[in-house]
């Protein structure tokens, strides 16, 4: 391959890209124009394609070698073009609205084609791609200077070109800073290394852009948000206040599809909603057998519907059919496969639904490229953009829930007492003076949950938000019918139709109720139209997919389960290896497991048959050749055995009714379970129910949280621990169900929460005496011991092999019921004719001895085939097998602490202090306990291995995902390679890298195999991504698997996920990432407090800041800490998001193990100190004021100061759109007013981020309908928008995507009072423009599990994109624009924080900001007038009762 030629002669912003064809004096405006030698290209295929930017440059960085050549042989000497001077403010050019431009003027559209006028070449990325004024000016003495006519504010930032600045700002100006501001920005850049000295200028963008709808930017967003809101904004308040009909008494049960009720009474049988527009609608599925729908109700303010799907009404297969494979798409005919026709035609419609993207996925017009009318509306997330609650004050919100409920018992239970009291004594004055104490008492409790931020807001589930919104209790017990593990084909449900409809129906009711509570929230929060809209657009999002999505499945499964097959059979390897070699003295490794001798399962009479050495070391790419190819033995030879529990039961047949069976066995014969999941028996909490992991959130409201497994007394329940959560049954405050049958469960079947594979047994067993059922419970025995350890219940049970005395058996078979025994590997034995005797007891002894670590590896016989173990990398012996150490020292295995290292006494006590405490502190053990061997141990010192949350924390698995990186780095590595045994070392190396390598596939697959992919036709399927579009607090959308998808990583195991979403034949995918979205959202709103873009020194990085200057954020960041750049990413995000020093304290002891604690902390201050400042506060002798406290001296303290101005104002609101925080997080409901704080400036900062994806939506669903470009809105991942585009109009939309960022952006300006903006960050820096989804166009996405290359699409920046549009021509318009002069209204801005810039108070404030030292800060402090005059004006105005105590203690020093 080609060499790039030696940069280092080239200016700093030339050096950054190497773009010649950034200076207009080398290269013509037409990309055509350029003769490419054939030598020169690249392998297109080997190299990521023509439009892959790096390779551009590679072709033009030899281009610029040949002209310097050739430059070289007639050289000139430079002319020095002399940059804009501080000294001379004059030099920076006229003002804004004076300047003229020597650049491409707006181009008239009369002109022709061929005299339309190209537009210069800007940069690929701003900053990054700039011209070098000196560059440009010194080597073509007839091309004038790019400086002279381009517009740069005063701090040097290159601002948009006249043309495009009288179009996205007309009319007056704003206010403009004074210059004494001017020279507190400028001394601040300076005092943190930064200049407008040298700054990058790109050249003139200009082209005639759709007008503004309105006198300005912020009228034009207003006008756009009405536009596309429109008919659905109406819509939703018309049903918002309108009546539904009572729910029908009486349902449709006889036949499938849709029934209308109408109000008479009358039923009718219908298609679908017909003309209906506004409709609440619910969904049931059968999740366990299908994700499609078995039944729907909804109702509108006409009638009420029902939906029924045909698979109730068919009768179930007579055998039933093979499990589908895990990778297979389409259900078994046999269960649920319709979905449900709900409208015809284009009409506008509005559908609601609590969590309504479930509901939507099961929708028959939804998978349509067409984009119908149809928009859906969440009550669950307008519940949480105004009433929800964050992570961190969930736990806060349960203590508070539980203790208000148990408080609320105790009174009941007084009052009952009291009223009972006064019954009896006839006492008509006490019984009244009780009722006048419980309205009292409820009294006060409502007054003072007025207060309290937890009785504001409540979880997420219907449940809870119905009981919030309108004080009504739900019912949720029915839906664990849906979940029943019995049901095992749809018509099971009819007999309870009638009931389940109920259900559904109530919800939909619920949800209406709850909607017409909600909705008035979120426009009284969020009042702006674009944010309606906005969320409407979003909840229609969709995925199309091919006949690639199966093989993806079935290609990363088969990939795992062969890779986890390497790594059962490389620990084989070990585990035999170690086995025959016995315990060695002074491993630390084997000496840990236990070396007892046991009875060996099989002998060792077959010898492997081939070499284990070369079956390791064949084939290092191949996990299958870790392999020992021996595993065929004879089988065993056994005497008839059961199972102990089986063996217990069957010496006495009234045992099956003993007490002792009836609390601690039936549950488990009968297959009970509690709302659908399985019982299982607790030592200290009793009979629980398991729930899976990923549904365990569901249930923590009614049960409280998971409870605990005893360490010794539950030992065979924890395999189950690893796939179920433990949950008391019942609510927490009731006592430990202790039996699961008897009366004690006539209530639990009344509801409908116990149920059992035997239906009809179950409800015999409320009943006093069991004698009568027997004979039946023998049976369910029976069948249980047929099934062996199979299923939840059953692994429940002794499995334990107990040998039977044919005499005894042949005994107890007579006075017993038939007890089938489960199947032996004795079995083979008998079916030959041999007869097991007392002799073939003697023969068992003959096998041999095992240890007991391989011994328990290799049963009990009914779960473990004879010749395998049961060994993966959960197995404690695994790390020790694979003989693990970090950072060269042995790991270590605790009861009491999980996993530990090792480190010699003598190493410890020559290292330093800080080496010490960087290790976390010394485990001390207890001399008496389990770990007893260690707190003996003299010679040694023993570590926690480092937890992801922190110090303190037991690691459980050093071989989870959270060690993949150390793995990689080798920080945690197998000592197999130092002990010479190549056979081991190879098998532990490979071992360790496949688990790396499936750890993306393994936490991920539940999920990417639960998709939901319906096929319209056989090679385009459509999957619907179940999006919460407000599922946080900050608005941000929330979906498990798409948003959180990670990108293809060559060695992941199926994380080439994204790519496997394909536009269909004749359609693109094109989108773009918002260049440093959130980091540019701060900047702007700390450079408002100046009125001037980049006059702090992290609005100038932000927008000037170069990686090779050194002068960019991150690169800041990483100088200061002494971490790569990269790294420093993620500490200026979390810092920017409000995290303190104690998480990045945490961060840097995650990225460096060796770090100590203190040093760490060292490092955080100085971070702080550099960035956020200190922080001076008002004296606490005054009365409150407005603002607090203020950040100084720091490259960031403008910008906290702003981000908590916002948090901590009385009703905190974005800039952009004037949305609001949640109640959960306002001042007047936390008890301090600094409470939760970095949650309320995260919020400031995310929710404007979600403003800003709202404001693209709403300019592109503007821009789509205007110019009638053939798209619609595909997914948005944060920052990143994606959109379906026909083939023709994919150009066309890349160009409105330019157009409305331009647009977004200006809003957010214009609203903080800055009517102009810097070029640098107007424009996408690409657009992408792909046939799949993915990150970068250029990114083959090769994995294990996806060899193969995907070519690459296209980036186009914009003044491609203007080549490939005719100079952004994006066609006729469909309609026309109401004239600007009809707007008559004022719209104010939602939030002005600093008043007057040009003021004597807001210049201190600056000042103040600006020192190191904290006295200007206090005295601007101490200035400022108070909020409130008296305690009853603090109380009159809702503050907070922090504000409330300083003016009492204000009060009284006065």
């Amino acid at each position: 391959m080609l060499k790039a030629i030696d940069v280092a002669r080239l200016t700093r912003p030339s050096q950054i890209r190497c773009r010649p064809n950034l200076f207009p004096y080398v290269r013509s405006i037409s990309r055509s124009s350029r003769i490419q030698d054939p030598e020169d290209e690249l392998a297109l295929s080997d190299y990521g394609g023509r439009e892959r930017p790096d390779y551009n440059d590679f072709l033009e960085a030899q281009e610029m070698q040949k002209r310097k050549k050739l430059e070289a042989e007639t050289a000139k000497p430079f002319r020095n073009s002399n940059l804009p001077s501080l000294l001379n403010r004059k030099s920076f050019g006229p003002r804004p609205r004076e300047s003229t431009t020597t650049g491409i003027e707006a181009s008239s559209s009369k002109l022709l084609e061929s005299d339309r006028p190209k537009p210069s070449i800007p940069s690929r990325k701003g900053k990054e791609k700039a011209i070098d004024q000196n560059e440009a000016g010194s080597n073509q003495a007839d091309v004038p200077s790019p400086i002279n006519g381009l517009r740069r504010n005063p701090v040097g930032v290159q601002m948009l070109s006249p043309s495009l600045h009288s179009q996205i700002f007309p009319g007056k100006s704003l206010t403009k800073p004074p210059p004494s501001l001017l020279d507190i920005s400028l001394s601040h850049l300076k005092a943190n290394g930064l200049s407008p000295d040298g700054a990058a200028v790109l050249p003139e963008i200009n082209f005639d852009m759709p007008p503004i709808q309105g006198h300005n930017i912020r009228d034009h967003f207003y006008n756009l948000g009405q536009h596309t809101a429109e008919p659905y904004l109406s819509m939703a308040k018309g049903f918002m206040s309108s009546e539904i009909p009572g729910m029908p008494k009486k349902w449709e049960m006889s036949k499938a599809g849709w029934t209308k009720y109408h109000p008479d009474g009358r039923m009718e049988a219908v298609e679908d909603l017909g003309e209906e527009s506004m409709v609440s609608f619910d969904v049931e599925t059968l999740y366990k057998l299908s994700p499609f729908p078995v039944m729907a109700t909804a109702v509108t303010p006409n009638a009420w519907y029902s939906w029924l799907s045909p698979t109730i009404f068919e009768d179930p297969p007579q055998t039933t059919p093979n499990p589908p494979e895990p990778w297979e798409t389409r259900v078994h005919q046999h269960h649920p496969h319709d979905l449900i026709p709900l409208f015809k035609g284009s009409k506008a419609r509005v559908v609601i639904g609590h969590n309504v993207g479930y509901d939507r996925a099961r929708v028959k017009e939804e998978y349509s490229l067409e984009r119908t009318s149809t928009r859906w509306l969440d009550t669950l997330s307008l519940h949480v953009a105004t009433r929800g609650i964050t992570s961190v004050q969930r736990p806060a919100w349960m203590a508070h829930r539980k203790n208000k409920k148990a408080k609320m018992l105790r009174d009941q239970e007084s009052k009952d007492a009291l009223m009972e009291i006064a019954e009896e004594n006839g006492d008509p004055e006490f019984l009244q003076g009780i009722q006048e104490w419980t309205d009292t008492s409820n009294g006060e409790s409502m007054e003072s949950s007025q207060n309290t931020w937890q009785d504001v807001t409540s979880v997420n589930s219907l449940a809870e938000v119905a009981n919030l919104h309108c004080g009504i209790p739900v019912d949720k017990s029915a839906r664990n019918r849906f979940a029943d593990e019995t049901i095992k084909h749809a018509s099971q449900l009819r007999s309870e139709l009638q009931e389940l409809l109920t259900y559904c129906g109530g919800d939909v009711k619920i949800t209406h109720d709850v909607y017409k509570k909600v909705l008035p929230l979120f426009l009284e929060s969020c009042p702006h139209p674009a944010s309606f809209s906005g969320v409407l657009s979003m909840g229609n999002s969709f995925l199309p997919v091919d006949e690639n999505w199966k093989e993806y499945l079935k290609n990363a499964e088969s990939t795992y389960k062969k890779m986890d097959e390497g790594v059962k059979k490389a620990l084989r390897v070990l585990a035999e290896k170690l086995r025959k070699e016995g315990k060695k003295e002074g491993d630390p490794w084997s000496e840990q497991l236990d070396w007892s001798p046991k009875t060996a399962r099989w002998e060792d009479g077959v010898e492997e048959t081939n070499d284990q050495g070369s079956a390791v070391t064949a084939d290092a790419s191949s996990s299958t050749e870790l392999v020992m190819e021996a595993t065929s033995t004879v089988p065993p030879i056994e005497i008839p055995s059961k199972p102990k529990w089986l063996s217990d039961l069957s010496k006495d047949p009234s045992y099956i009714i003993s007490a002792h069976t009836q609390r601690y066995l039936l549950p488990l014969f009968l297959r009970v379970s509690y709302k659908g999941h399985p019982v299982a028996y607790l030592a200290d909490h009793y009979w629980c129910f398991m729930v899976p992991h990923a549904s365990s959130s569901e249930y923590i409201d009614d049960h409280g949280f998971p409870v605990a497994l005893h360490p010794k007394k539950d030992k065979r329940l924890e395999e189950l621990e690893e796939e179920y959560s433990f949950f008391k049954i019942g609510k927490p405050e009731e006592p430990r169900k202790v039996k699961l049958v008897g009366p004690g469960i006539r209530s639990l079947l009344k509801k409908g929460e116990l149920t059992s594979s035997y239906g009809d047994l179950l409800p015999r067993l409320a009943q006093t005496s069991l004698e009568v059922v027997k004979e039946d419970l023998w049976k369910c025995a029976e069948e249980l011991g047929r099934m062996r350890k199979q299923g939840p219940w059953a692994q429940q049970l002794d499995w334990k092999s107990v040998p039977q005395d044919t005499s005894t058996t042949a005994t107890t078979a007579t006075t017993s019921p038939e007890i089938i025994p489960p199947p032996s590997p004795a079995s083979s034995v008998a079916s030959t004719g041999s007869t097991p005797t007392k002799k073939a007891k003697s023969s068992k002894a003959n096998l041999g001895t095992w240890p007991k670590w391989y011994w328990d590896l290799s049963g009990p016989p009914s779960r473990i085939p004879a010749g395998q173990l049961d060994l993966t990398f959960k197995k404690t012996v695994a790390p020790l097998l694979l003989r693990l150490q970090w950072q060269g020292y042995p790991l270590i295995h605790s009861r009491t602490h999980r996993w530990l290292y090792r480190v010699p006494r003598t190493i410890i006590e020559t290292e330093s202090a800080d080496a010490l405490q960087a290790r976390g502190g010394r485990v001390k053990f207890d001399k008496t306990g389990p770990d007893a061997v260690y707190a003996e141990d003299k010679d040694h010192y023993y570590f926690r291995l480092p937890h992801k949350d922190g110090e303190g924390k037991n690691v459980g698995n050093p071989l989870s995902k959270h060690f993949v990186k150390s793995i990689e780095s080798g920080e945690l590595a197998s000592a197999a390679a130092e002990s010479g045994d190549d056979v081991a070392a190879k098998a532990a190396t490979d071992a360790t890298n496949m688990n790396a390598f499936c750890s993306y596939w393994i936490s991920s697959r539940e999920r990417i195999m639960d998709q939901m992919v319906v096929y319209r036709e056989p090679n385009l399927g459509m999957i619907l991504p179940q999006v919460i579009t407000m599922g946080t607090v900050t608005r941000r959308a929330v979906e498990g698997t798409w948003l959180t998808a990670s990108n293809a990583k060559k060695n992941r195991v199926g994380s080439e996920l994204k790519a496997m979403v394909r536009a269909p034949p004749g359609h693109a995918v094109v989108g773009a990432d918002v260049d440093s979205e959130e980091l540019w959202i701060s900047s702007v709103m700390g450079d408002s407090q100046f009125g001037i873009h980049g006059s702090t020194a992290i609005g100038w990085m932000t927008l000037e800041g170069t990686k090779s200057a050194g002068t960019d954020l991150h690169s800041k960041t990483a100088s200061i800490l002494g971490i790569s750049r990269d790294a420093a990413k993620v500490f200026n995000y979390s810092r920017i998001y409000g995290a303190g020093k104690k998480h990045a304290v945490q961060l840097l002891l995650q990225g460096d193990s060796k770090l100590t604690k203190e040093f760490a902390g060292k490092l955080a201050d100085n971070l702080y100190k550099a960035t956020k400042g200190a922080k001076t506060t008002r004296s606490r002798n005054l009365a409150p004021a407005a603002i607090p406290s203020i950040w100084h001296g720091g490259s960031e303290s403008y910008l906290f100061n702003t981000l908590e101005a916002i948090a901590l104002s009385d009703r905190p609101t974005t800039p952009a759109l004037g949305c609001g925080i949640t109640k959960a997080l306002r001042k007047s409901y936390l008890e301090e007013g600094s409470s939760y704080l970095p949650s309320r400036v995260n919020w400031v900062v995310q929710s404007s981020g979600v403003d800003y994806l709202h404001l693209l939506i709403v300019s592109m669903e503007y821009l789509i309908a205007k110019y009638k470009i053939q798209a619609r809105y595909l997914i948005s991942v944060h920052d990143e928008v994606r959109y379906l585009a026909k083939e023709e109009d994919k150009y066309r939309l890349s160009m409105a995507l330019q157009i409305a960022n331009i647009w977004t952006r200006a809003l957010f300006c214009y609203n903080l009072g800055l009517d102009d903006m810097p070029q640098g960050i107007a424009f996408f820096s690409a657009v992408d423009v792909d046939h799949v989804l993915r990150k970068e166009v250029f990114l083959t996405c090769e994995t294990p599990s996806h060899p193969h290359v995907i070519p690459p699409g296209e980036s186009l920046d914009i003044v491609q994109i203007l080549e490939k549009t005719n100079n952004g021509i994006l066609g006729k318009p469909e309609f026309e624009d109401p004239p600007n002069q009809s707007v008559e209204r004022h719209i104010d801005p939602p939030v002005d924080l600093f008043g007057d810039i040009t003021s004597d108070q807001h210049r201190l404030f600056l000042d103040a900001q600006s020192r190191r030292k904290g006295e200007l800060a206090k005295r601007y402090l101490d200035s400022l007038p108070s909020v409130v005059g008296s305690i009853a004006e603090a109380e009159e105005r809702r503050l907070s009762q922090s504000t409330k105590n300083r003016m009492v203690a204000y009060e009284k020093r006065s």
